[in-house]
Protein backbone atom coordinates (compact mmCIF):
# COMPACT_ATOMS: atom_id res chain seq x y z
CA UNK A 1 0.00 0.00 0.00
CA UNK A 2 1.29 3.43 -0.87
CA UNK A 3 0.38 6.28 1.49
CA UNK A 4 0.11 9.67 -0.14
CA UNK A 5 -0.81 12.61 2.05
CA UNK A 6 -0.20 16.29 1.41
CA UNK A 7 1.20 18.40 4.23
CA UNK A 8 -2.13 20.26 4.46
CA UNK A 9 -4.04 17.02 4.95
CA UNK A 10 -1.50 15.82 7.47
CA UNK A 11 -1.91 19.06 9.44
CA UNK A 12 -5.68 18.74 9.36
CA UNK A 13 -5.41 15.10 10.38
CA UNK A 14 -3.15 15.92 13.33
CA UNK A 15 -5.14 18.83 14.68
CA UNK A 16 -8.43 16.94 14.57
CA UNK A 17 -7.14 14.43 17.14
CA UNK A 18 -7.00 11.08 15.41
CA UNK A 19 -5.19 8.55 17.49
CA UNK A 20 -3.52 5.25 16.65
CA UNK A 21 -1.80 3.02 19.14
CA UNK A 22 -1.33 -0.30 20.84
CA UNK A 23 -2.44 -1.75 24.13
CA UNK A 24 -0.11 -4.70 24.46
CA UNK A 25 1.62 -6.60 21.69
CA UNK A 26 -1.43 -7.71 19.68
CA UNK A 27 -4.12 -5.18 20.60
CA UNK A 28 -4.39 -2.15 18.32
CA UNK A 29 -6.67 0.89 18.49
CA UNK A 30 -7.60 3.79 16.26
CA UNK A 31 -10.25 6.37 17.10
CA UNK A 32 -11.41 9.86 16.25
CA UNK A 33 -12.59 9.44 12.64
CA UNK A 34 -16.26 10.39 12.96
CA UNK A 35 -17.43 12.99 10.46
CA UNK A 36 -14.08 13.60 8.79
CA UNK A 37 -14.57 11.80 5.51
CA UNK A 38 -13.74 8.40 4.18
CA UNK A 39 -10.08 8.96 3.30
CA UNK A 40 -8.70 8.78 6.80
CA UNK A 41 -11.10 6.09 7.94
CA UNK A 42 -10.05 3.86 5.04
CA UNK A 43 -6.40 4.63 5.72
CA UNK A 44 -6.81 3.66 9.37
CA UNK A 45 -8.52 0.41 8.40
CA UNK A 46 -5.77 -0.48 5.93
CA UNK A 47 -3.03 0.32 8.42
CA UNK A 48 -4.69 -1.79 11.10
CA UNK A 49 -5.22 -4.67 8.68
CA UNK A 50 -1.53 -4.58 7.73
CA UNK A 51 -0.55 -4.52 11.41
CA UNK A 52 -2.74 -7.52 12.22
CA UNK A 53 -1.16 -9.39 9.29
CA UNK A 54 2.29 -8.76 10.78
CA UNK A 55 3.46 -5.67 8.89
CA UNK A 56 3.01 -2.86 11.41
CA UNK A 57 5.69 -0.38 10.28
CA UNK A 58 3.18 2.02 8.66
CA UNK A 59 0.82 1.74 11.63
CA UNK A 60 3.69 2.50 14.00
CA UNK A 61 4.53 5.71 12.10
CA UNK A 62 1.04 7.03 12.85
CA UNK A 63 1.07 5.63 16.39
CA UNK A 64 4.15 7.75 17.16
CA UNK A 65 2.25 10.99 16.45
CA UNK A 66 1.46 12.33 19.93
CA UNK A 67 -2.16 12.65 20.93
CA UNK A 68 -3.00 16.14 22.13
CA UNK A 69 -4.60 16.47 25.52
CA UNK A 70 -7.75 18.49 26.17
CA UNK A 71 -6.83 22.20 25.92
CA UNK A 72 -8.72 23.12 29.12
CA UNK A 73 -6.76 20.68 31.24
CA UNK A 74 -8.18 18.43 33.94
CA UNK A 75 -9.94 21.35 35.65
CA UNK A 76 -12.16 22.18 32.65
CA UNK A 77 -12.60 18.70 31.17
CA UNK A 78 -15.69 17.65 33.12
CA UNK A 79 -17.50 21.04 33.04
CA UNK A 80 -16.91 21.25 29.27
CA UNK A 81 -18.30 17.73 28.82
CA UNK A 82 -21.41 18.49 30.88
CA UNK A 83 -21.98 21.78 29.04
CA UNK A 84 -21.58 20.12 25.65
CA UNK A 85 -23.94 17.27 26.55
CA UNK A 86 -26.55 19.78 27.81
CA UNK A 87 -26.21 21.82 24.62
CA UNK A 88 -26.82 18.84 22.35
CA UNK A 89 -29.69 17.53 24.49
CA UNK A 90 -31.36 20.95 24.27
CA UNK A 91 -30.68 21.07 20.54
CA UNK A 92 -32.31 17.63 20.11
CA UNK A 93 -35.40 18.78 22.02
CA UNK A 94 -35.91 21.92 19.94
Amino acid sequence: MQILMTSRRLQQWYWRHRSFGRVGKNVYFAHGFSGHGIFLTGLAGNLMAQAVQGSAEHFDVFARIPHMSFPGGALMRKPALVLTMAYFKLKDLL
